[in-house]
């Protein structure tokens, strides 16, 4: 689903691109499918919905207007999205959006955009939330982004289908022969749970299911390039704070062209933590339907590129 109009490409010598997991955005109808604290009977409602609408456009303008793309995770409906432009985005130059609805009432992945896609389509498993992948020229230059929500850790029937969903991501970074980030929310952390994806600066990376480097140059056959494992200037902390530790949940994956000196480079990820998105101790705190308080139990991550 798309809202086009006449956009400018992505500025020259510069791109960005954002990934925020917005807990629970549910829009304002009760269609009987939201979480026991989203329903009518709860109190949730248009006008709820209206004000963190604002209180979201106000702090992606404020924190991550740099990103040319925005992808963000758990948004319930196209609403939500059409909401966010009208009350600003828009106006910021995103024309662009879409989401990969789920037949199951699973909250999905969507995305905002100021350059036009030049092409979208959905990846998925059995039982899991497609994935988004578009096809974008930045600057005279064709890259592939795969926007992606794995399954929660918290069920261990979720095990399986999380598998089958980096087998699908490894797949994919094993044939693409265009520059490709693959991000959003993974559920897995490279510096714990390293059976499902690992990796070090030489590409050690045991079994892993999706292999990393910290060291771009050497993201080649199918191996991916990840922040929190440069060696340099690893990034340091999490996005997800969980029972006493911070986890690496987000993440931005990257193949080695964003590393060989041609064209687009990767030059940074940031953690983004704006004002209201945490607490005293820098944890993030999640939105409350009922006091209209926080932003989302995950912060962003904000990656630039120069073209």
């Amino acid at each position: 689903m798309f809202l086009c109009s006449c956009s400018p490409e992505s500025e020259p010598g510069f791109f960005a691109i954002a990934t925020w997991n917005m807990a629970e955005f549910f829009d304002g109808r009760d269609d009987g499918t939201e979480f026991p604290e989203w329903s009518g009977k709860s109190g949730w409602n248009q006008d709820k919905f209206n004000e963190r609408i604002e209180k979201s456009v106000m702090y992606i303008l404020s924190n991550l207007a740099d990103a040319d793309l925005l992808v963000l995770e758990e948004i319930e409906s196209e609403e939500v999205l059409v909401a966010m432009l009208e009350k600003g985005l828009k106006k910021s130059g995103y024309l662009y959006y879409g989401l990969a609805q789920t037949e199951s009432g699973m909250l999905s992945v969507a995305f905002l955009s100021r350059v036009k896609p030049k092409e979208v389509a959905l990846y998925s498993v059995p039982s899991s939330r497609p994935m988004l992948s578009l096809k974008m020229n930045v600057n005279g230059e064709d890259i592939h982004i795969v926007a992606v929500h794995l399954r929660s850790r918290l069920e261990e029937k979720n095990d399986g289908i999380r598998r089958e969903e980096l087998e699908l991501i490894a797949s994919i970074a094993g044939r693409e022969t265009l520059p490709l980030v693959v991000l959003g929310d993974f559920n897995s952390d490279p510096t714990i749970h390293t059976s499902e994806m690992a990796g070090d600066r030489w590409g050690n990376n045991g079994e892993a299911i999706i292999l990393l480097t910290g060291d771009g140059r050497m993201a080649e056959e199918g191996v991916l390039d990840s922040p929190y494992l440069e060696y340099a200037s690893p990034l340091e902390g999490g996005t997800y704070f969980y029972e006493g530790r911070w986890e690496k949940l987000d993440n931005v994956l990257l193949s080695s062209h964003f590393f060989d000196g041609e064209s687009i480079e990767f030059r940074e990820t940031r953690i983004v933590k704006g004002s209201g998105s945490a607490d005293y101790s820098g944890k993030p705190i999640k939105y409350s339907p009922k006091s209209g308080s926080g932003m989302s139990d995950h912060f962003a991550l904000l990656s630039y590129f120069s073209v």
